[in-house]
């Protein structure tokens, strides 16, 4: 079974099973109520691909933190790099819970074959009624990443990473007693950073030294956008891409070029 059959068994059972005959027939206000609160994470692999997870909150706490049949999705696939749900020590794509509560962490598990650059995004939320900050806990690092506005790109060796990356909703919900926690700025400062801001399609681009020029390339090589003459270390440039979803962003600095590619 693909991932889109997991997806709409997932979506369809949540919303079969929580719902009894009395409330199935009740207003659609009600039945609205009883809509999984949805979050969409997205795991770019170090060779390009992503991996769609999706958590679910189902506000009469009809599913659990544990396996839930007809609400949990095992990860059935073999890919040589992938990022799941963690539940009882087994892999899932699709995890559903009880109400959301911003208290709660779930974790991820990462598992790479190969080294190179990964991102992990927030896709989307569906039918909260006001708006929440989901965040990206780096356990080793001890940082928080406000995935609302910003994307966590790392370079990562191979290897099986079970206890370095959480999901939470608060600054909060984890801590490390031995270090401070670090904000969302100081956690991106690097010496060079792009990312693309989906809530607001904007690329953000920072660096140590000033920016002269910005080049865009689409996957296949063909440079869609050039910015030049920019000369600032922070540059925020609206950018509406509706037919490539992956691109190349160039950065030229005195000292050279920075590439990078980037989910828009």
């Amino acid at each position: 079974m693909n991932k889109l059959t997991y997806l709409y068994t997932w979506v369809f059972g949540a919303l079969f099973f929580s719902l009894t005959p009395a409330i199935a027939n009740s207003s659609e206000s009600a039945v609205a109520f009883n809509q999984p609160q949805l979050v969409r994470i997205d795991f770019t692999m170090p060779n390009g691909y992503v991996r769609h997870l999706l958590l679910g909150f189902t506000p009469d706490n009809a599913a659990t933190d544990g396996v839930d049949f007809g609400y949990d999705a095992l990860n059935l696939d073999n890919y040589p790099d992938d990022m799941s749900w963690i539940i009882d020590n087994q892999a899932y794509v699709i995890q559903g819970v009880g109400a959301f509560d911003e208290t709660k962490q779930y974790p991820l598990g990462m598992f790479l074959s190969n080294s190179g650059n990964i991102e992990i995004a927030l896709d989307q939320l569906e039918n909260f009624d006001n708006p929440i900050d989901v965040y990206l806990y780096d356990a080793e690092n001890n940082t928080h990443t406000l995935l609302n506005e910003f994307d966590f790109q790392k370079n990562m060796t191979e290897g099986n990473y079970l206890n370095r990356f959480i999901i939470t909703f608060n600054q909060n919900s984890v801590s490390n007693p031995n270090q401070d926690l670090l904000s969302v700025q100081d956690q991106t400062k690097e010496a060079t950073s792009i990312t693309y801001l989906r809530n607001t399609k904007e690329l953000r681009c920072t660096s140590n030294q000033n920016i002269t020029q910005i080049e865009i390339y689409n996957i296949i090589g063909k440079r869609i956008g050039q910015f030049p003459n920019i000369n600032r270390k922070e540059f925020k440039l609206p950018l509406y891409i509706n037919k490539e979803r992956y691109g190349i962003v160039k950065i030229y600095t005195r000292n050279g070029q920075t590439s990078k590619k980037v989910v828009f």
